[in-house]
Protein backbone atom coordinates (compact mmCIF):
# COMPACT_ATOMS: atom_id res chain seq x y z
CA UNK A 1 0.00 0.00 0.00
CA UNK A 2 1.43 3.55 -0.61
CA UNK A 3 0.23 6.10 1.86
CA UNK A 4 0.78 9.94 1.02
CA UNK A 5 2.00 13.32 3.05
CA UNK A 6 1.97 16.28 2.01
CA UNK A 7 4.44 19.49 3.53
CA UNK A 8 2.70 22.33 3.15
CA UNK A 9 4.18 26.06 3.53
CA UNK A 10 2.44 28.19 5.69
CA UNK A 11 4.56 31.23 5.04
CA UNK A 12 6.84 33.14 7.70
CA UNK A 13 9.24 29.97 7.89
CA UNK A 14 5.98 27.82 9.59
CA UNK A 15 5.28 24.17 8.32
CA UNK A 16 2.69 21.56 8.84
CA UNK A 17 2.03 18.13 7.52
CA UNK A 18 -1.08 16.28 6.36
CA UNK A 19 -1.51 12.69 5.99
CA UNK A 20 -4.43 10.36 6.26
CA UNK A 21 -4.73 7.62 8.68
CA UNK A 22 -5.03 4.00 8.29
CA UNK A 23 -8.85 5.06 8.29
CA UNK A 24 -8.55 7.39 5.61
CA UNK A 25 -9.02 9.94 7.71
CA UNK A 26 -7.25 13.09 6.61
CA UNK A 27 -4.95 14.71 10.00
CA UNK A 28 -3.24 18.13 9.45
CA UNK A 29 -0.18 18.82 12.01
CA UNK A 30 2.08 21.42 12.82
CA UNK A 31 5.84 21.13 12.48
CA UNK A 32 8.73 22.55 14.47
CA UNK A 33 10.66 23.42 11.44
CA UNK A 34 12.02 26.45 10.15
CA UNK A 35 12.66 25.08 6.69
CA UNK A 36 11.60 22.53 4.22
CA UNK A 37 14.59 20.04 5.06
CA UNK A 38 14.01 20.09 8.65
CA UNK A 39 10.49 20.45 7.93
CA UNK A 40 10.81 16.64 6.05
CA UNK A 41 12.92 15.08 8.79
CA UNK A 42 10.36 15.69 11.28
CA UNK A 43 7.85 14.13 8.95
CA UNK A 44 9.79 11.29 8.29
CA UNK A 45 10.64 10.81 11.73
CA UNK A 46 7.08 11.27 13.08
CA UNK A 47 5.48 8.91 10.81
CA UNK A 48 7.91 6.47 11.38
CA UNK A 49 9.71 6.11 7.66
CA UNK A 50 13.15 4.63 6.78
CA UNK A 51 15.47 5.73 4.39
CA UNK A 52 13.56 2.90 1.75
CA UNK A 53 10.44 4.94 2.25
CA UNK A 54 8.61 2.70 4.04
CA UNK A 55 7.10 2.12 7.82
CA UNK A 56 7.23 0.35 11.17
CA UNK A 57 3.97 -1.94 8.79
CA UNK A 58 5.76 -2.11 5.36
CA UNK A 59 3.81 0.39 3.94
CA UNK A 60 5.37 2.89 1.01
CA UNK A 61 5.27 6.45 1.79
CA UNK A 62 5.34 9.42 -0.65
CA UNK A 63 6.24 12.65 1.44
CA UNK A 64 6.26 15.97 -0.97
Amino acid sequence: MTKWAIILDEGEDQFSLEYEDTLGRKNRMRLDAHSYERALREARSYLGIDQNERDEAGDQWVVE
